[in-house]
């Protein structure tokens, strides 16, 4: 827990499950929760030791669009007091929303990047960061086994 305990700790704890909408669920266990509260726990885990840089892979996927949106609006809340997140989604509407800075990885390589709005101008007809991505990778399926 990165010297985290006690008071600290608990202190902190609470005051994620606060924000997160877990207070009340705070003496249950884990394994009865939804899958938009394992998330938020799991974000929990991830931010009491208050990382300078913080990894998520696709923390939205499969919860509802509450939990996705008390997600969101916890990570530019860290964002904001200086954490720097890497986020890594294949929603792009929710990059466009989120992401300061997006990069576009095709077959692994990164063959875009840049301001979403930015990406967007560089397409004629794009309105979002999926129109974009589809214009540079196309629309063709690339299902392999």
């Amino acid at each position: 827990m990165y010297g985290l305990k006690g008071d600290n700790l608990n202190s902190k704890i609470n005051a994620a499950l606060e924000h997160l909408g877990l207070a009340s669920f705070a003496d249950k266990k884990i394994d009865t929760f939804s899958g938009g509260m394992k998330r938020r726990i799991n974000l929990i885990a991830s931010i009491l030791h208050e990382p300078k840089v913080l990894f998520l892979d696709e923390p939205t996927v499969g919860v509802d669009v509450q939990s996705k949106n008390v997600i969101i609006e916890y990570l530019q809340e860290l964002n904001k007091k200086g954490t720097t997140i890497i986020y890594t989604s294949h929603h792009l509407n929710e990059a466009e929303r989120f992401c300061t800075r997006v990069a576009i990885i095709d077959e692994g390589k990164i063959i875009s990047k840049g301001q979403p709005k930015s990406l967007v101008a560089t397409q004629e007809n794009a309105h979002n960061l999926e129109d974009v991505f589809l214009a540079i990778t196309g629309k063709a399926l690339r299902d392999h086994a």
